[in-house]
């Protein structure tokens, strides 16, 4: 009777200290019992962000498109055995890191640049100048700044890019970007900061008055 009475208690005690499943796990789950209209919540809500992160990677938009369309492929064939271990985010990154990675691996491959000019939604520009009607020349220093950073971005050793584009771009915590990159926090920081410092100092010729000697 007493020992009934303890694995009770612990069953009472995993269950209340468990940790909520996020909401994209549960569509995931909803998705996984059969209701597809989940699925496409889900691609509804994370697909712009995905065509980003693959267009950080081969700077070009309908190349991004295509790798994102086989990224939410991937998720759709693997519902059957999705657990959750984890956020759905970071599932969800792992597979699109493994997509991505594979393209720029591929003998074939070519970084194909999009215009400078060309829209990208999630561009984050550099505020040069605190105005609201930048004029022709702050504009240019802007095109500028955005186009030695891609350049740059696209300089850094694999790791370094992953673990940048996911913190910086993709708004991921240091644990998160550890866990879609399988490591740990502190290796995440080192490599966040010796991104940082190649790309100060690619950004050195262009913001000479900006960037610490």
């Amino acid at each position: 009777m007493e020992n009934a009475i303890t694995w009770n208690r612990l069953a009472i005690m995993s269950e209340t200290e468990a940790p909520p499943i996020d909401a994209d796990a549960q569509l995931m789950l909803q998705f996984q019992a059969g209701n597809v209209g989940a699925f496409e919540s889900l691609f509804a809500r994370h697909s712009r962000a995905i065509v980003n992160f693959a267009f950080r990677f081969v700077r070009n938009r309908e190349v991004a498109e295509e790798l994102a369309q086989e990224i939410f492929l991937r998720v759709y064939d693997a519902v059957a055995g999705y657990r959750v271990e984890a956020k759905f985010t970071t599932w969800l990154y792992r597979i699109a890191t493994n997509v991505c990675l594979n393209e720029i691996r591929r003998p074939h491959f070519r970084v194909r640049h999009d215009s400078i000019d060309a829209a990208d939604q999630d561009e984050r520009p550099m505020q040069l100048e605190d105005t609201r009607r930048p004029g022709p020349q702050i504009l240019l220093e802007r095109s500028a700044v955005a186009a030695a950073v891609k350049e740059a971005l696209e300089e850094l050793p694999e790791k370094q890019r992953l673990a940048f584009v996911l913190n910086k771009y993709q708004d991921l915590s240091y644990a998160e970007v550890a866990a879609v990159m399988q490591t740990s926090e502190k290796a995440v920081k080192s490599l966040i900061h010796r991104a940082k410092e190649a790309l100060a100092e690619g950004l050195r010729p262009l913001l000479p008055g900006l960037l610490p000697k």
